[in-house]
């Protein structure tokens, strides 16, 4: 399998564009084409221990893929916290040092940390920026709605905005919720495997179910969030970006007494609405939209791509990120008008895909829907 760096696979096979060069490329394309004159669109990028460096060096061997130097941020989580083995959180010793701790990622929530003690954000604010996205590292499709939801952000006048998609019902990702408690509501993320008990213990005796859509009523958290900066920075202030902790050990036996491996104390980015207070709560929303155009990760490998795909459920390999990837940009490309045949659908080491067209736009010709309407005025010719 693939050794090396997420944001270091390519996006595509045509052009051989990775992802890292993919996101640069099309900040590039909306401060070339939206930014005031002179303004550069800031990228932070958040390491690990074991990813820095690689990090640091395929963006320095690649100049940077076009950006200047001083526009790209990097900041690198700690080395992780303490691995429990049991349910009385005793600490696990390194399996090959019995004289070491054994050491696990504390999670993606750490950003909102490092971006303000890192001073990030507020460098970020002084320079003029209204707004900041979060976005995942192979994610080929995160920038089609981004105009979309910022739009939707600025319109109704919200501090973050979820970016989400539908899902089935029991799928095993996180579903947008409006929790209640007395007379305070929070528009926030549930974790999969503890939205069913909550609603079989609250509001819906089946659980989580279909309703006649076919989907789960919950929309699926794909964690590409959109968050007004002013408000951002104010709160991180409060708060130093410190997101609650949990743990969630996977069981070897019915009993739920013994760990299949050792956990974890974990945060999510995603939990950002637990450290709002007051009137903020009241400016958290979502925007739902066709995973088809915004949401194709890669981040399985293929054997365990082919299992999840036999269950109904999304790959999420290298495969179906290309051809998803080709799809979006060719349903868009319909959408307005161009006349773009669908190809057959092809099994690859054991992944469905739909094969070709192979649509390939470099975001410096287009980058959104509204360029592409532009780009192609006469869309039947």
């Amino acid at each position: 399998g693939y050794g090396d760096i997420k944001i270091g696979l390519p996006t595509e096979l045509a052009t051989g564009t990775t992802y890292i060069q993919f996101y640069i490329e099309t900040i590039l394309a909306f401060q070339s084409r939206y930014a005031e004159p002179g303004k550069k669109l800031p990228l932070c990028i958040m390491t690990s221990g074991d990813t820095n460096a690689k990090t640091v060096a395929l963006l320095s061997a690649n100049n940077y893929f076009g950006m200047d130097k001083d526009q790209i941020t990097i900041v690198q989580q700690g080395q992780g916290v303490p691995a429990l083995y049991d349910n009385d959180a005793h600490i696990a010793l390194d399996t090959e040092d019995p004289y070491d701790i054994q050491m696990k990622p504390h999670g993606h929530g750490d950003i909102h940390a490092l971006l303000h003690s890192n001073g990030v954000a507020k460098a970020w604010q002084a320079q003029g920026m209204k707004w900041t996205v979060f976005f995942q590292d192979t994610n080929g499709l995160a920038f089609h709605t981004l105009a979309l939801s910022l739009g939707v952000s600025s319109k109704m006048g919200l501090i973050m905005n979820s970016i989400t998609c539908p899902r089935k019902a029991k799928q095993a990702i996180g579903a947008i919720t409006k929790l209640t408690k007395g007379d305070q509501q929070k528009t926030m993320n549930v974790e999969y495997n503890q939205l069913d008990p909550l609603l079989r213990a609250t509001v819906s005796p089946e659980g989580d179910v279909n309703d006649e859509s076919g989907f789960s009523p919950y929309p699926g958290n794909i964690n590409q969030l959109v968050f007004n900066l002013d408000s951002y920075v104010s709160i991180l202030e409060r708060t130093k970006g410190v997101m609650p902790e949990f743990v969630n050990p996977k069981y070897a036996d019915a009993e739920k007494t013994i760990f299949k491996k050792p956990t974890r104390l974990e945060c999510m980015m995603q939990d950002f609405p637990t450290v709002l207070q007051g009137e903020e709560t009241e400016k958290v929303g979502f925007t739902s939209l066709a995973s088809e155009l915004c949401f194709s990760p890669v981040k399985n490998a293929t054997a365990d791509g082919v299992a999840l795909q036999s269950k109904g459920t999304h790959p999420g390999v290298a495969a179906s990120g290309e051809a998803d990837q080709s799809s979006a940009v060719a349903r868009i490309l319909r959408s307005i008008g161009c006349k773009v045949e669908e190809g057959s659908k092809v099994t690859f080491n054991g992944i469905e895909v739909t094969s070709g067209p192979d649509c390939v736009l470099k975001p410096s010709f287009a980058a959104c829907a509204t360029e592409f309407k532009k780009k192609f005025p006469n869309p039947a010719a």
